[in-house]
């Protein structure tokens, strides 16, 4: 018996011996990069690309359940293929903390939030001979950081109508917090370009989150300083394997949303407005009803729109209304409706601009937080003006 247990101990030191080596001379990955391998210059693009498009797979589903909760896009089990009970929530802002389309847009925005904030750690750890490399790879971490800060001030709360989110595991952050904390990281991309169009796009967006935020006077400094009118737009792009989420369940794709039916409206008023409302036609089950859905992104890849020299000016007229700047509210307007060859208005206010922002950020996510901001919510008390912070957060934080 002594010799046999002798025998299994020998055996049993064999045979971790050899499983040692076996890991320890295993062959590199194939299929995943190591995340050692990535401190090097070399895989500077790499990165880059990498939170460009986590941006877009998280942006595309975040803007499309916006429309959902805001009075842009409506959810009706009378449309073919309308069949997720957690978009009828939404629709309805009745929203449970464990609704699976939330969760589905809370953790890859929480995923590219860490990987432009890791960019940014690895780039001041490694050897970047390369200085031009050095500042794009800031550039976009500072940049795309930022514009997560934005998403989450905007759109995610931890009561109905109290915005804000924790970061890392944090604790809870107000909206007004992140959007502070937003326009610090876009004030510093800024440090990092050169380039004018993309300094007048980060300025755009600082604009945007000073007035999401309701400090006007900022707003207009900045927006003075973002796109003019023949700059391309600033966009989240797809690929054919990272659809985007407007044509896979509220467009050609799938039509889980459509559009409220004031859009068609728009445009038997003026047909013209199809020109920048683009909408295609759904017969409902019943076979009576026609339904209305966008076509504004008609293919899986179509690239979606972040922010315009059209919102720019929109917001530069809503910022004179109010008092912060000196631009004319009407030309800014009219400008905005030329580029789509409509007619001009003769006077414009508050209301006019509400809705020409309805108009020209059909579907971009914008609708909601413009309900909020011109308190013109749309649904009962106590519904969700916000989308919940998650339940998967909520347990594993212990701030919550």
């Amino acid at each position: 018996m002594k010799n046999i247990k002798i025998f299994l101990i020998i055996t049993l030191v064999a045979i971790l011996s050899s499983c040692k080596d076996y890991v320890t001379s295993i062959d590199p990955l194939i299929d995943q990069i190591e995340d050692a391998r990535l401190n090097n210059q070399s895989q500077i693009p790499f990165l880059i690309a990498g939170v460009q498009t986590r941006f877009a797979f998280a942006t595309t589903q975040l803007n499309n359940i916006a429309d959902g909760l805001s009075d842009a896009f409506i959810f009706d089990q009378n449309v073919p293929n309308a069949t997720f009970p957690t978009y009828l929530d939404i629709d309805r802002g009745q929203i449970l903390t464990d609704n699976n389309s939330v969760r589905n847009v809370y953790t890859p925005l929480g995923q590219y939030r860490f990987y432009a904030d890791n960019l940014i750690d690895r780039v001041n750890k490694i050897t970047i001979t390369d200085n031009n490399l050095k500042n794009q790879a800031l550039y976009t971490g500072y940049f795309y950081g930022a514009y997560a800060r934005y998403q989450y001030a905007t759109y995610f709360g931890k009561a109905q109508t109290t915005g804000g989110s924790p970061i890392d595991a944090g604790p809870f952050l107000s909206s007004n917090e992140l959007y502070d904390q937003a326009i610090s990281r876009f004030k510093e991309a800024l440090k990092y370009t050169t380039d004018a169009k993309n300094i007048r796009i980060v300025n755009s967006c600082i604009a945007r989150a000073y007035l999401y935020k309701g400090d006007y006077a900022n707003a207009a400094t900045y927006a003075k300083q973002g796109m003019v009118n023949g700059d391309p737009p600033f966009q989240a792009l797809h690929n054919v394997q990272q659809s985007s989420d407007y044509w896979g369940n509220s467009g050609n794709g799938r039509t889980q949303f459509v559009c409220d039916f004031r859009f068609k409206a728009y445009i038997d008023a003026d047909p013209n407005e199809a020109n920048r409302i683009k909408l295609a036609t759904k017969l409902g089950n019943d076979k009576k009803t026609t339904y209305y859905y966008q076509v504004k992104y008609p293919t899986n890849d179509s690239p979606e729109i972040e922010m315009t020299w059209q919102e720019n000016n929109l917001m530069l007229a809503e910022l004179a209304l109010r008092g912060q700047s000196t631009g004319d509210p009407v030309a800014l307007v009219n400008e905005v409706r030329a580029s789509h060859s409509i007619a001009p208005l003769a006077a414009v206010d508050l209301d006019v601009i509400y809705t020409e922002r309805d108009k020209e950020l059909f579907c971009t996510g914008s609708r909601l937080p413009d309900e909020r901001r011109f308190n013109k919510w749309h649904l009962g008390a106590g519904t969700w003006q916000y989308f919940p912070i998650t339940i998967d957060e909520i347990n594993s934080n212990h701030n919550l």
